[in-house]
């Protein structure tokens, strides 16, 4: 089978296409023939040697698919040879064929339909905008939600999710073109942090502060949308995009009575099991009636792997960028 793979750590660069042997199924898997898979920052991370969990070369990128179930181990139940799915793994996702504890795959329902790049656009992005919004959050009707990279995979789904909830999203982003995708798909208002003041303006749009700050990017504004929150606020950590991990003076945690947490993707079926695939099976719910819809900003061949890539480690990416596997 075809499959990106990266035989030393670094950039997108280091990743070149290859024919290898599938993958051997092993107890408590499927075989997955994987259609689309989508770009995610974590990708990045772990291809630079700098993600939580470590992944030695040679390795196959790749942390999110959607394809048809081609083989289950013995025993395996949940999915079936056949069955549609989406998938969220550490690695492995870019190639034609993917193998991964079944726990890991959620398939749709018998008669569903469903783009497949928007489902690949899916796992990951929804359902950590779905946890943080839903399962840590809490969110009501009614509140605003400051949204931090707003533009991203994670920002728009956090945009998309927010509104299926009844809550206002107020988009951050750095540019007039990203914020106005944010406003197409909903958000109630946007603030430009390379021209506007911050606080003052997410103050301004939310009438005193937001109740809600979904924050996947980190770096130098994430303390002045912590200040713009209401007493009770909860702040929400889904990573740091920008690089750097802010320090939040811990005074305004205090005298705000915010509630300042985070979870990682990965990891949450192992904390919250039940939880977790209770609020899963939600938000897939949304987004087979039509509520949510991943927003698939480019799509690249295999064989553009590299470029794919590229265009999510230069910030220029709106939503999600796709590689296209197979049909």
């Amino acid at each position: 089978m075809q499959a990106a793979v990266a035989r030393s750590l670094g950039g997108p660069d280091v990743v070149r296409i290859e024919e290898v042997a599938s993958p051997d199924l092993r107890p408590g898997t499927a075989r997955v023939a994987v259609h689309s898979a989508a770009v995610n920052f974590p990708d990045l991370l772990v291809l630079a040697g700098k993600y939580q969990a470590k992944v030695l070369p040679p390795y196959t990128p790749g942390c999110e698919f959607s394809g048809r179930v081609l083989e289950v181990a013995d025993g395996v139940t949940g999915v079936r040879v056949g069955d549609v799915v989406f998938g969220l793994a550490t690695h492995g996702a870019f190639a034609e064929e993917v193998v991964l504890d079944a726990a890991r795959l959620t398939a749709l329902p018998a008669g569903a339909r469903v783009d497949m790049r928007q489902l690949a656009a899916f796992g990951v992005t929804y359902t950590t905008a779905y946890h943080a919004l839903r399962t840590f959050a809490d969110v009501q009707p009614g509140e605003y939600v400051t949204v931090l990279g707003a533009a991203g995979g994670v920002g728009l789904a956090a945009v998309d999710v927010a509104i299926a909830l009844g809550a206002k999203p107020v988009a951050v982003a750095g540019s007039a073109a990203k914020l106005a995708v944010a406003a197409e798909r909903g958000a109630v208002g946007s603030v430009n942090y390379t021209s506007e003041d911050v606080k003052a303006r997410l103050n301004e749009l939310t009438g005193g502060g937001a109740s809600v700050v979904i924050d996947p990017v980190g770096g130098p504004f994430a303390e002045p949308a912590l200040r713009a929150m209401r007493w009770g606020g909860r702040y929400v950590v889904l990573g740091f995009a920008a690089g750097d991990i802010p320090r939040i003076p811990l005074n305004l945690v205090l005298l705000k009575g915010i509630r300042v947490m985070g979870f990682e993707n990965r990891t949450i079926l192992d904390h919250l099991p039940d939880v977790a695939a209770a609020h899963r099976t939600e938000v897939l719910k949304l987004l087979l009636d039509g509520a949510v819809r991943p927003h698939v900003g480019a799509v690249y061949p295999l064989g553009e792997i590299d470029s794919a890539l590229t265009e999510l480690a230069e910030r220029r990416a709106v939503g999600k960028v796709v590689v296209s596997i197979s049909e």
